[in-house]
């Protein structure tokens, strides 16, 4: 087994024990806050809703790997059609599970979602603005045909502002600037490229790539109680309850919650990259969920943790304690920055006007994500934090903003 296989695994483990909370990794959290459903006989009422058949309503799983995480490939392949349906939620999975399996992650979903939305600081409004009607392969194909075609991109997209130096630059430049524009045109503008390039011939651009407006949720056989959850740009994969059961599961899906709003606001077309740095995305989901955070900043550089492989380097035998200081660092911008300017750093990630590289390399973050914490971060006398500040002072900084 290779290094980085070795390296994958161990992080798929500590994820839920962490950061998607853990056993013994969360602070004590009220009945009232931490809401499931539950009534004074220790019994759920579970949401009103009703199971479905893709068969007769051809809502099927979207097919797109690229929007469904790690996981849930036996709900785009295998399960991909039998669902419960709720007000706000879509709970796809296998229809050999008990009905109160559907029925517990919607209810889970519906009662957690208001309060995820509220913590990252956006109305339910804003959020269905955000989110993306076609899953990430879409838009990249536009913006590869676009590139592609013969003619002038303003006879393809005459509203697109063309910057100086556009045919010398870099194929990944000429991308970046793109997917800016396919973030930040209507629905029906999109719809209208799409007709464009779509050629028909038994092959539709989108068909298996339509993201509905209600949370998506696969009931993942993978999962269990130790790797349980795991927000996507859909919504997320959990456990099945009757599989799987934790007495933290409303914490772990309000943790996986905000990860499912960070990827929508901020990468709707790269949701499987990792363009925010990974102790940010981590960090605000500890830290908003109520998990349980580092009592204190010493002995660790979280803030050098931009991609995945980056914690064992970072934290090496001491992953067990890795998002606890995700939590801590993110703290700082909570206290000094605001939750404000943390929706602005998504926003700016989504909307970001430069050419600079996705990804420069591990623990080095992307340009999208540095240029968007250097605009928006502060410290603890209200003048600018840069991200290499953050990183090279960390300690320091920490201190002092204590």
């Amino acid at each position: 087994m290779s290094k980085y296989l070795i390296i994958i695994l161990s992080l798929l483990a500590l994820l839920p024990l962490t950061g998607c909370g853990g056993g013994g990794d969360s602070d004590s959290v009220s009945d009232t806050d931490n809401n499931i459903g539950g009534n004074s006989n220790g019994n759920i009422t579970y949401v009103k809703g009703d199971f479905k058949t893709a068969n007769d309503s051809s809502q099927y799983y979207p097919s797109d790997g690229t929007v469904s995480g790690l996981g849930a490939e036996d709900c785009r392949v295998n399960n991909n059609y039998h669902y419960f349906e709720s007000e706000n939620v879509l709970v796809y999975g296998a229809s050999s599970l008990p009905d109160t399996d559907y029925q517990f992650a919607a209810t889970a979903i519906e009662n957690n979602l208001d309060k995820a939305l509220g913590l990252m600081g956006i109305t339910r409004t804003d959020f269905d603005n955000y989110r993306p009607q076609y899953t990430s392969s879409v838009g990249n194909n536009i913006i590869r045909f676009i590139e592609w075609d013969d003619r002038d991109v303003t006879d393809i997209v005459s509203e697109f502002v063309v910057p100086d130096g556009w045919s010398e630059m870099e194929s990944y430049a000429r991308k970046m600037l793109l997917k800016r524009y396919w973030n930040s045109i209507s629905d029906e503008r999109q719809n209208e490229l799409i007709a464009l390039f779509d050629q028909g011939d038994g092959y539709s651009l989108t068909e298996g790539h339509v993201v509905p407006e209600k949370i998506i949720i696969c009931l993942d056989p993978k999962l269990n109680e130790v790797l349980y959850g795991q927000g996507t740009l859909l919504g997320m994969n959990i456990a099945a309850n009757s599989q799987s059961s934790r007495s933290d599961a409303e914490q772990v899906i309000l943790h996986e919650l905000i990860h499912t709003i960070q990827l929508n606001i901020s990468t709707p077309m790269d949701s499987s990259s990792s363009i925010n740095d990974i102790w940010f995305m981590e960090g605000q989901a500890v830290f908003l969920a109520r998990q349980k955070i580092a009592s204190s900043a010493s002995g660790f550089h979280p803030v050098n943790v931009t991609h995945h492989f980056d914690v064992d380097t970072v934290f090496k035998d001491n992953l067990n304690v890795a998002y606890e200081h995700f939590g801590k660092a993110y703290s700082y911008i909570d206290a000094n920055s605001g939750k404000e300017r943390a929706l602005n750093l998504l926003i700016d990630v989504r909307y970001y006007q430069g050419d600079g590289d996705e990804f420069a390399g591990y623990s080095v973050s992307s340009d999208r994500f540095s240029e968007a914490f250097d605009a928006n971060m502060l410290k603890s006398d209200g003048s600018q934090l840069t991200i290499q500040e953050f990183r090279g002072d960390y300690q320091y900084i920490m201190k002092e903003g204590a």
